[in-house]
């Protein structure tokens, strides 16, 4: 895999794992609950804490109809800003109130890589309700104990840049209006969830070790409890995700979620999926109630067009993986002490019981998440 990356900490040696979104959608408020009246009310999209000493970014990206997803971002000054040279591949420490006097830095090949503080200005000039934008950014795994005892897991989407989009469906970046591009693929964006060109814009890449694995036997969905490497000052600081994948037909080898399932604990891979926190719809017929007596009644069926209705039937929330980044399969690359918070290894540990026979990674001459076997024609992002 000498063709693949994986973020190395120039201090303590850690590997650090890459996670990023993008998504594109129409802008909606946060709504919270008032605790004096019940009402819901909108929050702010610019709001300051800790006495104006912190910003606070965040909203509410709609990418599909119902597909609402959080993304926030917060900022504070810092004692010093680090422009970066791509030239030399390193940044340099300036003090913070100098931060934008170019002639302060080591040379021209230097730029300031602008911190949250500043970006949320930016942002605040592009954002308001019912607008549509671009917006990219990097997860954050997060975990708390809540009050009675249990531990709450979950993911928080930082934003790190935000374009707006124009009535075209056109991405505008410093000025200049440029085609909307997912994986270097140019989409013909439309502004509207009820068109029939419509193409959602939601897709995440996040590289995890893999923790546990878990196949239900009736639907053929894989959980995965997935663990990513974050940075820490000491060491690399794992924190727990989770994601799904749903059961599929293939044409050819195994689904993505039989593959899937088959994988360690150790095991290292990149995947591509959707970020999913939607209503679930389907369609029903509308029951024409005409009186017997009615001419209408006695018309064939055949010569009648029925009309259907759109119903919410359930839900759809959390990281769904639909592909994986080509080479990105490592096995057993993780050790047990990198996961060393978030594993908890037993004697009995199921994911190192399998034998040969039973490993569907064993069953075909050629590895199940290569692309000969993988379904293109499933696959968005192929």
């Amino acid at each position: 895999m000498a063709d693949y990356k994986i973020k190395v900490n120039n201090n303590h040696g850690g590997k650090e794992f890459n996670s990023g979104f993008h998504f594109v959608g129409k802008v909606k408020p946060i709504k919270e609950k008032d605790k004096n009246t019940d009402n819901w009310e909108d929050i702010p999209f610019y709001s300051t804490e800790e006495d104006g000493k912190k910003k606070v970014f965040q909203f509410i990206v709609e990418t599909a109809l119902s597909n609402e997803l959080k993304v926030k971002v917060t900022g504070k000054e810092k004692p010093y800003a680090y422009p970066y040279s791509r030239q030399h591949g390193k940044s340099a420490k300036v003090e913070w109130n100098k931060r934008f006097n170019k002639e302060g830095y080591p040379d021209n090949t230097y730029h300031l890589i602008e911190p949250e503080w500043d970006r949320i200005e930016k942002f605040k000039e592009i954002v308001e309700k019912d607008c549509w934008v671009e917006v990219k950014g990097k997860y954050i795994p997060y975990e708390f104990e809540a009050e009675d005892g249990k531990v709450i897991k979950g993911i928080s989407r930082q934003i790190s840049f935000i374009n707006p989009i124009n009535e075209e469906g056109k991405v505008i970046i410093d000025g200049e209006v440029k085609e909307i591009k997912v994986d270097k693929n140019t989409i013909n964006y439309v502004c509207d969830f009820q068109s029939p060109d419509f193409i959602e814009v939601n897709r995440f890449n996040m590289q995890i070790g893999i923790n546990t694995t878990y196949q239900d036997s009736e639907t053929g969905d894989t959980k995965v409890n997935a663990v990513v490497l974050t940075n820490g000052v000491e060491r690399s600081e794992p924190k727990d995700v989770e994601m799904m994948v749903y059961q599929k037909k293939v044409e050819q080898g195994i689904s993505m979620a039989d593959a899937f399932a088959s994988l360690n604990t150790y095991d290292f891979i990149e995947v591509i999926g959707q970020d999913n926190n939607r209503a679930t719809f389907a369609y029903v017929d509308v029951v024409e109630e005409i009186g017997t007596d009615d001419p209408f009644s006695q018309v064939d069926s055949r010569e009648k067009v029925t009309r259907q209705e759109r119903v919410t039937n359930g839900d759809k929330k959390g990281l769904e993986v639909i592909s994986y980044v080509q080479s990105s399969l490592m096995r057993e690359l993780l050790t047990e002490e990198e996961l060393r918070k978030t594993v908890a290894l037993t004697s009995n540990d199921p994911f190192n019981s399998v034998s040969n026979s039973d490993d569907p990674f064993s069953q075909t001459d050629k590895d199940p998440f290569s692309s000969s076997n993988s379904n293109k024609v499933d696959d968005p992002f192929a």
